[in-house]
């Protein structure tokens, strides 16, 4: 009986028992991890044509990310530069004899030649005498020793961050699709050139694990856009000072890049940093040209439309798009000079510039946008979006050319979590027209409810820019794990936000220099030689006015 009770007592029997039952748990899970992985080879291997001959092999990963164009494939991105049908669509030559579609089945063949020559080499030093082979052997072994890389001749990666502007008139949207002309692209191009990007990674993005903070549609503009990716310190040797090399990378990449694009600043990020996941929250500019705060009345006037001859209401629905398009064929060249000419000289008053203070407000806070973005309805829960704020900045006076005066512009700053597609362009139309009195401050909240659906117009793409990118909770991170450096953060915070309080740092004076001497002056030079907000305006007011703001019934109609 003692025997039983110590037995039954012993803490030591308890801990081995729970021990065992660890154990035998952790073999199992292991065992079955095992099958599953076994199961996953095979698949792959049938899959390809390969024959299961080897179990212990080492097995390639899987990646079902964009297994097409990065996992298992040579084939590089169809909308990167490193691909053929991009090189010739675009007219770009990228380097003579660089051919990115090589690939394993290349290297397998240059393998196997090397081994053919080998064999026949090896069989004609069989009649090399056995005083000769000697001085051969130590002459080879010598000649290897010294082509054999050392590390200190290795180029070391990192994780970097990068903060660029850019134009986007000439491209298709910063995000890299098949057979267009996108920034990413255009970027991506321009770090390979100058060799931060290695030959096997260009043309795939998963390999240098590329991200970025925000997508930009079609030509919209960024001053402070930031990326991600692993690349290559090219002045490791060089220069011993990193903050340096890090300067000399970003002179040497803009020599690479058009003049459209420009890299401002280059800083060393945590492995697990991703430009897109660790942004906070983004901020966006919008120009709007004061004659938008015009009334409808004064637009017909400009355009000399008579009450008589503006749009009637019909069976057949206008779109915003499609209003835009017939811009072109309803008014002349003429006819748009002379509206331009007499539009310029609007100037807003301070009771419009509160009235569209008042109008951004109805927008601050948790709504549902499923209005103001395209084929998402109010049940779907990515239409449901915070912003923090939504506010005019005081008017400034861009001079004109020789043959254009000066004209107003109403600076809109939006602040926010993250955007739906055309989100922002919607809300300006909508806060304009609340200004100028054709929309109400209850015809704005009620396009918010979740059962209503409502036509809004979208304001043009030429006057939106990115203005800024935060990464707020990152650098708080890096100050709370100061301590463990010796009271110095690990790395660099992403300080590329202007604080009244401190000196601008020289990344932010890039910025406004980009902002202010490129994106703005572009922006009106392209109104000038354009008239997107002209005819915008005169689609607004004369073919669309009757569909504008009008309650849809069938929840299937959606632009």
């Amino acid at each position: 009986m003692a025997d039983d009770n110590n037995s039954n007592n012993d803490p030591a029997n308890d801990g081995n028992k729970k021990k065992g039952s660890k154990q035998k748990k952790a073999s199992k899970w292991q065992a079955m991890k095992k099958k599953k992985k076994e199961q996953k080879r095979k698949k792959y291997a049938a899959a390809n044509g390969e024959t299961d001959t080897a179990t212990n092999a080492k097995k390639p990963k899987l990646n079902m990310w964009n297994k097409k164009y990065d996992e298992g494939s040579v084939t590089p991105h169809e909308g990167s530069f490193a691909h053929p049908e991009m090189q010739k669509l675009f007219d770009r030559k990228i380097d003579a004899g660089d051919d990115f579609s090589k690939g394993e089945t290349d290297v397998k063949s240059n393998t196997q030649n090397k081994g053919e020559n080998s064999t026949e080499s090896s069989e004609a030093d069989t009649a090399v005498s056995a005083t000769d082979a000697a001085p051969t052997a130590e002459a080879s072994a010598t000649s290897t020793d010294a082509a054999a890389p050392t590390d200190t001749d290795k180029v070391p990666k990192r994780k970097l961050a990068f903060l660029v502007s850019f134009l986007g008139s000439n491209y298709s949207g910063f995000q890299i699709n098949s057979l267009t002309k996108s920034l990413h692209a255009e970027i991506e191009l321009g770090l390979y050139r100058a060799g931060l990007i290695s030959k096997s990674n260009f043309g795939h993005p998963n390999k240098y694990s590329w991200s970025n903070s925000a997508r930009t549609d079609k030509g919209v503009h960024a001053a402070a856009q930031v990326c991600s990716f692993k690349g290559e310190m090219i002045f490791h040797h060089e220069i011993d000072d990193f903050s340096k090399q890090l300067d000399a990378m970003r002179e040497k990449v803009n020599k690479c890049l058009p003049d459209d694009v420009r890299i401002l600043d280059f800083e060393r990020v945590t492995r697990t940093f991703c430009a897109r996941t660790s942004r906070d929250k983004v901020r966006y500019q919008y120009m709007v040209p004061s004659f938008l705060f015009c009334s409808p009345d004064e637009t017909r006037k400009a355009f000399a439309v008579n009450d008589a001859d503006s749009a009637s209401p019909s069976d057949k629905k206008l779109t915003p798009m499609e209003a835009s398009r017939l811009v072109q064929d309803d008014v002349s060249p003429d006819v748009l000079k002379a509206a331009r000419a007499e539009l310029l000289k609007y100037r807003v008053s301070p009771e419009t510039l509160q009235q569209l203070r008042d109008g951004l407000q109805l927008f601050e806070g948790t709504h549902s946008f499923h209005n103001y973005t395209r084929r998402i309805g109010a049940d779907n829960a990515s239409a449901t979006r915070y912003i923090l704020k939504f506010a005019p900045l005081e008017p400034v006076l861009v001079p004109g050319s020789d043959d254009q005066p000066e004209t107003q512009w109403v600076p809109v700053q939006v602040t926010g979590q993250s955007f739906l597609l055309n989100q922002i362009r919607k809300m300006i139309s909508a806060a304009v027209d609340h200004a100028r009195g054709v929309v109400s401050s209850d015809l704005v909240t009620q396009s918010m409810s979740k059962d209503c659906r409502m036509k809004v117009n979208v304001a043009p793409a030429q006057g939106l820019f990115l203005d800024r990118s935060f990464f707020e909770l990152y650098n708080k991170h890096k100050v709370k794990n100061a301590p463990k450096h010796g009271n110095q953060p690990e790395l660099e915070m992403l300080d590329w936000v202007e604080e009244d309080e401190n000196e601008m740092p020289a990344a932010v004076k890039r910025i406004e220099e980009f902002k202010n001497q490129k994106i703005i002056p572009h922006i009106v030079r392209e109104e000038a030689l354009e008239g997107n907000f002209i005819k915008y305006l005169y689609a607004q007011d004369v073919l669309y006015a009757q569909e504008i703001y009008s309650l849809i019934e069938d929840d299937n109609d959606k632009e």
